[in-house]
């Protein structure tokens, strides 16, 4: 009788584990998916799947020192002590838990710039991944993997979970009927100062265009079925690059004392990213990014996306969902169940609701119809973020983290920002008059 089970390993922490990632697994511990695949309309395979039963075998993260993986393992353990997790630690920690553990299926959930090597060796050793946005940052490594997953025969999901936003997604599919033609499209998605100052230490390896610009890249790319060819982008260097003397501004500003701020010393990335992506059809697409958005803004992020039709117009705002708080000593904010909400129902087991469930919900569905039921890669191709899909998103990310950087320079020389790119069949090409 063929195995109905699922082993999965995860590497990384990652900002949302806790959230949204961890609580996820623990949910698909406990009953599967096929309660979570009408948030992604594939609930007519929830009989087919209903039965495959899923366990996390292993969690890596790279420092000792942290105890992050132990913490998380006795996290599960609250849940499941009857299910053994391992904590595992190493600068290449996945290397030795596929060698190990075997799993079905790698979760890559670590910084930007260490998603590459992981899925490379998972596909390897004939496994499956599921990985956190973006895929990678430069569209050399984005073939690699395309090219060995297809060549091992496996699935590469990307978690871009703003794909099933119930919100961007009803605008979305209805977009060309109702707005006819799309002109141009804007997107803003702004992190919190803390993300690249308190939260990730590896913020100078990548910058909040790659971070979150992925996913309206995404959401555009899946939705409207265009093509990028060419790329402008400026960005703005100040307060991260001086944040050894701004921090200290900040911290006067919030009555509290400068030496409580985890780092204090420069970070040398960009404050916010701004890019015009012109496509195929010749509609444009603004992106504006950033990741210094005050901790005293009323969301956990700023994220919104606007589509100018030639017979209409359409606008998500989360802060205009309409749930808001005020409370005492939290001040004003907004919340976004629709992410990952929480409920706890009669048994008293806590659940995850949400569009962030649901994009890993789409790419473990794959792998099971892939690698359980025997489907073809070419008949899910569109069911799920794949790393084919998410080539042209790379290929803008590092183009427009090339533009900008080029016209920084020149800006900083007093001759304006005249580079442009034009992407190209194996990357891109700068054009600098």
């Amino acid at each position: 009788m063929q195995n109905r089970s699922l082993k999965v390993a995860i590497i990384g922490g990652g900002m949302f584990f806790e959230d949204i990632i961890g609580q996820t697994f623990k949910d698909f511990i406990r009953g599967g998916i096929a309660g979570s695949l009408n948030s992604i309309g594939m609930s007519h395979l929830a009989s087919a799947v209903a039965d495959v039963e899923i366990h996390v075998c292993a969690v890596g993260t790279r420092s000792k020192a942290s105890g992050t993986a132990d913490k998380i393992v006795n996290w599960f353990a609250e849940d499941f002590p009857e299910h053994p997790i391992e904590a595992c630690y190493g600068d290449a920690v996945w290397r030795d838990i596929l060698e190990r553990h075997k799993p079905d299926v790698l979760f890559v959930a670590t910084p930007d710039n260490v998603h590459t090597q992981p899925i490379l060796d998972a596909l390897a050793a004939g496994v499956d991944v599921i990985t956190e946005k973006p895929l990678c940052l430069t569209t050399t490594e984005a073939d690699q993997i395309i090219s060995r997953a297809e060549a091992t025969g496996r699935i590469i999901a990307v978690d871009m979970h703003k794909r099933y936003d119930p919100f961007v997604r009803e605008m979305m599919l209805k977009a060309p009927q109702q707005y006819g033609t799309i002109n141009r499209v804007r997107a803003v998605l702004e992190e919190p100062l803390e993300v690249s100052t308190e939260i990730f230490a590896w913020a100078e390896q990548s910058n909040p265009f790659a971070y979150v610009g992925c996913h309206w890249l995404d959401v555009v790319h899946h939705y409207l079925k265009v093509k990028p060819v060419s790329v402008f982008a400026t960005g703005q260097k100040d307060l991260l690059l001086n944040w050894d003397k701004h921090h200290v501004e900040i911290a006067r500003r919030r009555g509290v004392d400068p030496s409580t701020f985890k780092r204090q010393t420069s970070i040398n990335t960009w404050d916010s990213i701004d890019v015009a992506v012109t496509y195929d059809n010749g509609m444009r697409g603004d992106y504006n990014n950033n990741w210094i958005n005050p901790a005293e803004f009323e969301g956990a992020v700023n994220q919104e996306i606007e589509l100018y039709g030639i017979y209409g117009r359409g606008m998500v705002d989360q802060q205009e969902r309409g749930y808001r708080e005020a409370i005492i000593g939290d001040g004003s904010r907004t919340r976004n169940p629709s992410f990952g909400g929480r409920i706890r129902h009669h048994g008293g087991e806590l659940e995850i609701f949400g569009y962030g469930k649901a994009s890993i919900a789409a790419g473990l569905l794959a792998i099971i119809r892939r690698r359980i039921l025997g489907e073809s890669l070419e008949t899910l191709e569109e069911t799920y973020p794949s790393a084919a899909s998410q080539r042209d998103i790379v290929q803008v990310i590092e183009a427009a983290t090339a533009v900008a950087e080029a016209n920084y320079q020149t800006l900083q020389a007093g001759q304006g920002t005249p580079v442009t790119a034009v992407l190209t069949a194996s990357g891109f090409d700068l054009i600098r008059p």
